[in-house]
């Protein structure tokens, strides 16, 4: 008895071909989706060490701040993107402040040409990895809030400082001509209070000053509705 072989049929070559097409489908796709989340994963790392940092930097310089640094200026100075604090400390020299120094500087600020905010304690400067679209510092003083303060001006400590930031989260390349550079840097520096009004900031702290004038918490609310109205787009 002859024993025929049957090789396999056009309908089962091609229920195989789609099976296989479709475990390689799902296999990419499970690549692809485990780079995103690594990428995803990565970038929320960074702006929480990036928030962290600018965070931490203001609550020790804070901490023991003075008014007036004599020869050093103003222990509190700053706008919506820089602000240096003055703080009594005890240096060791290894700072780049004169050894045993009695105050040290931390100074935080944001170039909008880079994207990039950075945080200097004495002669050290580093760059945070974060990409930032915008920061800003406002001062909450008696009258209210403010885009800049001195307090050797003031004679007085702002009763807090709040520091809002937006990253920016795009993937575009920053690879235009110093004149483009230079124009998107000018219109960035207002990029902040637009932002501030119409997208929430993706990480917000406010710092109490000790020594700084009380304000009673429903007032702060009230200065904040105010400010909310006249920040509002028109």
């Amino acid at each position: 008895m002859t024993r025929r072989i049957h090789g396999f049929s056009l309908l089962e070559a091609i229920v195989g071909v789609a099976i296989a097409t479709a475990f390689l489908g799902a296999i990419a796709m499970f690549t692809t989706n485990l780079g995103d989340a690594r990428t995803r994963l990565g970038r929320i790392s960074r702006e929480i060490e990036c928030a962290e940092e600018v965070f931490t930097a203001i609550e020790r310089a804070c901490a023991t701040a003075v008014v007036d640094a004599a020869s050093q200026g103003a222990g509190i100075q700053g706008n919506e993107s820089s602000m240096r604090i003055v703080r009594s400390a005890v240096g060791l020299g290894n700072d780049g402040q004169p050894m045993f120094s009695e105050m040290a500087a931390t100074t935080i600020a944001f170039d909008s040409s880079t994207g990039k905010i950075s945080v200097a304690r004495g002669i050290r400067q580093d760059a945070l990895a974060a990409p930032v679209r915008a920061m800003r510092i406002r001062y909450l003083a008696e009258d209210g809030w403010q885009d800049a303060f001195d307090s050797r001006e003031s004679q007085m400590f702002p009763v807090g400082i709040e520091v809002s930031i937006w990253f920016d989260r795009t993937n575009a390349t920053r690879t235009a001509s110093a004149s483009t550079v230079a124009s998107n840097a000018d219109d960035s520096r207002d990029s902040a209070p637009r932002a501030a009004a119409e997208v929430a900031a993706d990480r917000v702290r406010f710092f109490r000053i000790m020594g700084a004038p009380r304000v009673d918490p429903l007032a702060i609310r009230s200065l904040d509705k105010e400010s909310s109205k006249k920040a509002a787009p028109r």
